[in-house]
């Protein structure tokens, strides 16, 4: 029966296809074709094969139903089958193809005024793509922020930066991590939104010292305590001034016992991968006096720490 239904279904998609077909003829009595009927059924004809699960047959025809609503002036409809296409395309498992419909599908909604709905699309579609290509998601989520902005929701607009950032932090790519949470920054203080402030300038100190530039990142932190009483009285401030100290003394034992305070265990994924790198190795005394009890070498009961199997894998 369920087959049955798909095959009803598919006939019934050829059957407004055919139709349409209809309406796009001219002769010499109709001298352009009936864009209004040949999209109406073209629609109906999209919907049938989505539900029988053609989707190669629906994103074909939703893209031929995309240029004739953008021929009408109509990019908002012509946006919406362009993201019936990318979906229909990732149905199909190409996700690289289906990027770059959701990307027409965006640019359509911003044409035709409506920014809104083309940041919300590129904010949900961006965690897509993050396995296969994370400059996708970074290029999606900066879209929507550049959208949000031109909407005046900054906050937002804020919020979808950062999110960009930390993709630009798991591929490695410090120097674009930094100029967005300085954007996040300069954002979040014209808004005065202090209470985010704070975990901004916390991963921009860590950049800088992930880049073993120490001066700068004191340089952050001294400006922070200055410029905002919200970091300055933060609690969590003094673990900060801690490892930054360590850092200036260039002790890399203390380095290693400061980075392990358990509020820097806790903060972003990625960042607490790279701080891991700053752990030290630790003697275990119990097994080495065991060792030197049993033998009459010394040997170093030195244990490494156990960091995650995927800790250089930065993506």
């Amino acid at each position: 029966m369920f087959n049955l239904n798909f095959s009803a279904k598919i006939k019934e998609a050829e059957e407004h296809i055919r139709q349409g077909e209809k309406y796009m003829k001219t002769s010499f009595l109709k001298r352009k074709p009936d864009l209004d009927s040949a999209i109406d059924e073209f629609d109906k004809a999209c919907t049938c094969y989505r539900v029988a699960e053609k989707y190669d047959q629906c994103r074909d025809l939703s893209l031929r139903l995309a240029e004739l609503q953008i021929q009408k002036g109509t990019p908002f409809f012509a946006g919406k089958s362009y993201e019936q296409a990318a979906q229909m395309t990732l149905q199909l498992q190409d996700l690289p193809t289906a990027a770059k419909y959701y990307d027409r599908a965006g640019q359509l909604y911003a044409e035709g005024g409506y920014r809104d709905s083309g940041a919300i699309l590129y904010e949900r579609c961006a965690p897509q793509f993050q396995q296969i290509d994370r400059s996708i998601s970074i290029d999606f989520y900066l879209k929507a922020a550049r959208l949000a902005e031109q909407e005046e929701k900054s906050y937002q607009a804020a919020d979808l930066y950062e999110k960009a950032a930390m993709q630009a932090i798991r591929m490695g790519n410090f120097p674009q991590t930094t100029e967005l949470l300085e954007t996040t920054t300069n954002i979040l203080t014209k808004l005065e939104r202090y209470d985010r402030i704070n975990r901004v300038i916390l991963y921009r100190i860590l950049l800088k010292l992930f880049n073993e530039d120490s001066v700068a990142g004191r340089n952050i932190f001294d400006q922070a305590c200055q410029n905002y009483p919200s970091f300055d009285q933060w609690e969590e401030r003094n673990h900060i001034e801690l490892l930054l100290d360590a850092f200036d003394q260039d002790d890399k034992d203390l380095i290693s016992q400061r980075c392990q305070s358990p509020y820097f265990m806790a903060i972003e994924p990625e960042f607490v991968r790279l701080i891991k790198r700053w752990i030290r190795p630790t003697t275990n005394n119990v097994n080495q006096q065991q060792t030197t009890k049993s033998t009459t070498s010394s040997t170093s009961g030195t244990k490494p720490i156990q960091l995650d199997d995927d800790e250089d894998d930065l993506r």
